[in-house]
C-alpha cells in the first residue's frame, strides 16, 4: 500500500499517544527481570511513560528469543530498534517519541521540545535536556560524530540553529530564519538528538581539544574496543552507538555486555532487554514483551534461507525469487507481509554516474543526457529484468512508482526502448569517437572507459556481468571492482567514484521534501551522482533544483509545498541525471507465524527507518 507523506506544521504542543498517569496505574514489567538487582518497574518509568496503543496491536505476553540473521551489522541492527526524539506514523505524519511533545512560535524560527520527567537511560542515569543540548553543541557543531551539523539545524541561509536548555525537561532550537516543517526534518535528519553525557563527555572535550591519546584511551575504557584514530571513534560510538557494548542507549534493546554474545563483528550476538524502556502498553506492562534479539551472521542470502526455512531464525526480509521456496519448503509456519517500495526503480540496477567529477572529460561526458540517455537504451531491459531476477520483476527505470507524487508513465518508460544503434549515435553526439578496438574514445583519441565501482557481497558483481553484455555491444568498454563499504564511504568522501551500480545511496523516496538527500546536490555526502555538488559548483537545472529546495525551506503553505515538491521531481525526469533498468519491487518480509504484531502493509524506506515502522518493542511470541 503506497501512502504520501503529509506535511503537517504543529502550531501547538501535541500530545503522541494517550499517557498512563503513573499515579493511577499499577505497571508490571517481565519475568526476565525478576531476582534482579533493579528499582520497582514504576521508578524505571518516567513520569509519564509512552503507551503503544496502535489500532492494529494486541496485548501481548512477556518472554522468548527473537532469532534473526545478518551479513553485517551496522543500520541492520540499529534501525530496527532505534528511538528518536520523534517518530513517523504509518500515515507519514511525525509526532512525539522520545520527547513528550514540542510547540513552534508563530513565524517558524523557535521550537520547544518538552521531554518526560524522569526517563532514564539503559544504565538508570538521568535522561535529561542536558543530554539533548550537549549532543549538538559539543558533538554535532565539532563534528565530532563524522556528521556534524545536519540539513535539519541549519536555517535558509545555511547557519546552524542555536540549540539552548531552559530545564531538565525543556530545551529550545532557534534558527535565523522561519525553519518550517522542523520537527519531519529532524525525524529524517539526526532521529535521535542526543548522547549520554555522563559517558561521553571526557572523551569528547579531549578531541575537541586535540588530545587525541587521551580520548582514545577513553573510548576504550567505554567500550572496550581500540579505534585507530579519533575520528574513527566519534564516529563509531557516537554515530553507530548500538553496535557497541556498554554505551547506554534510549532503545528497547541494547548490546549484551557478555563475552561471546557482545561483538556485532562476531558470528553470534545478542540485543537485551532495556531495563530502564520508558514504553509501556495499554495495559501497562513495560515494554519490550521479548527478551532478546539474536543474529546469526551469515555469509550469503542462501544460507540466511536455509535458517528461515528450518525455523532457526524467525524473521528475514527476502527478496520476491525466494517467496515460491518459503511457500513450498518452509519447515515451520511462515507469514509473507509486503511493503512497498519508496526507491525509483530497482536500487540493485541503479547506475550512478557522478556529475561533479574532477577528471574534466569524464565530468562534461556524464552531465550530456545523451551520454545518459545511450547507457540507458543500450539494455534490452526485459530480457535483463529476466536474467537478473530469474522472470520475477520487469525493465523499469529510476521513477517514482504508481501512487507516489511525481508519478507518471511517460518517466516511467523514458528511456526504456532497446536500441543499440540509436545508442552509438548518442554516444557520437556526445563527443565520443569508435575506435580500432571496436569501443568508443575520447574525441582527443584517448580511452575511455567507464570505471563502476559497488560494495562487496552486494551482488553487484553478478548484475554487472549481466550488463557488461549490453555495454560491450554498443562500444562502452567499462571496468568493475567492488570494495568493503568502508572503503567506498570514503570514496564517496573524497569524491573519488566516477560510476556506481547499486548506490550506497539510491535515487528516490517517498517524499523530496522530507528526504532530499538522494535527489538534491549538497544534501549528503554518500550520494554518487552528484558527489560533492553544490549551489556554487552547480549549473542549469542542477542548480534551478537546489533553488527550488531553499523555497520549499522557507514555505509554510502545505500545497505551496507540494507544488515545488513537483517542480523538483519535473526536473529530474526531464534530466534524467541517474538510471535503472529493473521497476521497482515491494519488500518482502518472512515472519514466523509464532510472532505477533508485526505490522502489516508497510512502506520500506529510510524515512520510516525500514523495519524500524513495525516496532520491534510490540512483537510478542505466542506458540
Amino acid at each position: 500500500m503506497k501512502k504520501l507523506i503529509s506535511l503537517i506544521l504543529a502550531l501547538a504542543m501535541i500530545a503522541s499517544f494517550a499517557m498512563v498517569a503513573s499515579g493511577e496505574a499499577a505497571y508490571t514489567q517481565a519475568p526476565y527481570w525478576e531476582g534482579k538487582d533493579l528499582p520497582a518497574v514504576a521508578d524505571r518509568l518516567p513520569a509519564e511513560p509512552m503507551v503503544e496503543d496502535a489500532d492494529y496491536l494486541t496485548v501481548g505476553v512477556y518472554g522468548g528469543e527473537l532469532k534473526t540473521s545478518t551479513s553485517s551489522s551496522s543500520w541492520t541492527t540499529g534501525k530496527i530498534i532505534e528511538e528518536g526524539l520523534f517518530r513517523f506514523t504509518t500515515e507519514g505524519v511525525a509526532v512525539p517519541n522520545v520527547a513528550k511533545g514540542y510547540s513552534v512560535n508563530e513565524d517558524a524560527t523557535v521550537y520547544t521540545i518538552y521531554l518526560r520527567e524522569g526517563m532514564k537511560w539503559s544504565d538508570g542515569a538521568p535522561f535529561t535536556a542536558e543530554d539533548c543540548v550537549w549532543f549538538y553543541n559539543k558533538v554535532c557543531l565539532n563534528k565530532v560524530d563524522s556528521k556534524g551539523v545536519r540539513a535539519c539545524h541549519k536555517d535558509a541561509d545555511g547557519n546552524p540553529a542555536v540549540v539552548e536548555k531552559v530545564d531538565d525537561t525543556t530545551f529550545t532550537v532557534t534558527f535565523g530564519t522561519p525553519k518550517y516543517g522542523f520537527i519531519e526534518a529532524l525525524c529524517v535528519d539526526l532521529k535521535w538528538h542526543f548522547a549520554p553525557k555522563h559517558i561521553f563527555e571526557g572523551m569528547v572535550d579531549d578531541i575537541i581539544a586535540g588530545n587525541d591519546e587521551a580520548a582514545l584511551i577513553k573510548a576504550k575504557e567505554i567500550c572496550g574496543v581500540e579505534f585507530a584514530d579519533v575520528s574513527k571513534a566519534g564516529k563509531e560510538m557516537l554515530y553507530y552507538f548500538w553496535n557497541y557494548a556498554g554505551i547506554p542507549t534510549l532503545n528497547p534493546y541494547v548490546l549484551s555486555t557478555e563475552a561471546g554474545k557482545n561483538d556485532v563483528k562476531g558470528d553470534y550476538y545478542e540485543y537485551i532487554r532495556n531495563p530502564y524502556y520508558w514504553k509501556v502498553d495499554t495495559a501497562g506492562q513495560q515494554l519490550p514483551y521479548i527478551d532478546k534479539i539474536v543474529y546469526t551472521a551469515i555469509q550469503n542470502v542462501d544460507q540466511s534461507l536455509m535458517l528461515l526455512l528450518d525455523g532457526t531464525v524467525d524473521f528475514q526480509t527476502v527478496g520476491m525469487d525466494s517467496l515460491a521456496t518459503i511457500m513450498t519448503d518452509a519447515q515451520v509456519a511462515i507469514n509473507i507481509y509486503e511493503y512497498s517500495s519508496g526507491s525509483w526503480g530497482d536500487t540493485g540496477t541503479q547506475v550512478h554516474c557522478n556529475l561533479s567529477i574532477a577528471d574534466e572529460k569524464l565530468n562534461a561526458l556524464f552531465n550530456n543526457a545523451a551520454f545518459r540517455e545511450a547507457l540507458s537504451i543500450c539494455v534490452d531491459r526485459e530480457e535483463f529484468a529476466g536474467l537478473y531476477s530469474d522472470g520475477w520483476l520487469e525493465g523499469g527505470q529510476a521513477a517514482p512508482s504508481e501512487g507516489q507524487l511525481g508519478y507518471s508513465e511517460a518517466w516511467a518508460k523514458k528511456w526504456c526502448e532497446y536500441d543499440v544503434a540509436k545508442a552509438k549515435s548518442l554516444l557520437e553526439s556526445a563527443g565520443l569517437v569508435m575506435g580500432a578496438d571496436g569501443y568508443y574514445d575520447f574525441a582527443d583519441g584517448t580511452d575511455f572507459a567507464l570505471n563502476i565501482v559497488s560494495v562487496a557481497d552486494s551482488g553487484a558483481a553478478d548484475t554487472y556481468a549481466l550488463l557488461k553484455v549490453y555495454y560491450d555491444a554498443a562500444g562502452i568498454k567499462t571496468t568493475f571492482r567492488d570494495y568493503d563499504r568502508s572503503n567506498v564511504d570514503n570514496m564517496m568522501l573524497a569524491n573519488e567514484i566516477e560510476c556506481v551500480l547499486f548506490p550506497v545511496t539510491g535515487l528516490g523516496d517517498i517524499s523530496i521534501a522530507l528526504k532530499p538527500n538522494s535527489m538534491v546536490p549538497g544534501t549528503a555526502t554518500n550520494v554518487v551522482w552528484y558527489g560533492n555538488m553544490t549551489k556554487e559548483t552547480a549549473t542549469g537545472d542542477l542548480l534551478k533544483l537546489i533553488e527550488l529546495k531553499e523555497k520549499l525551506d522557507v514555505t509554510a503553505d502545505t500545497d505551496e509545498r507540494t507544488a515545488i515538491s513537483l517542480e523538483m521531481l519535473k526536473l529530474h525526469e526531464e534530466n534524467m541525471w541517474s538510471i535503472a533498468y529493473v521497476a521497482s519491487a515491494p519488500t518482502y518480509h518472512a515472519v514466523n507465524a509464532r510472532i505477533h504484531n508485526f505490522l502489516e502493509n508497510g512502506v520500506w524506506s529510510d524515512i520510516y527507518r525500514d523495519l524500524g515502522i513495525a516496532h520491534v518493542q510490540c512483537w510478542y511470541i505466542a506458540e
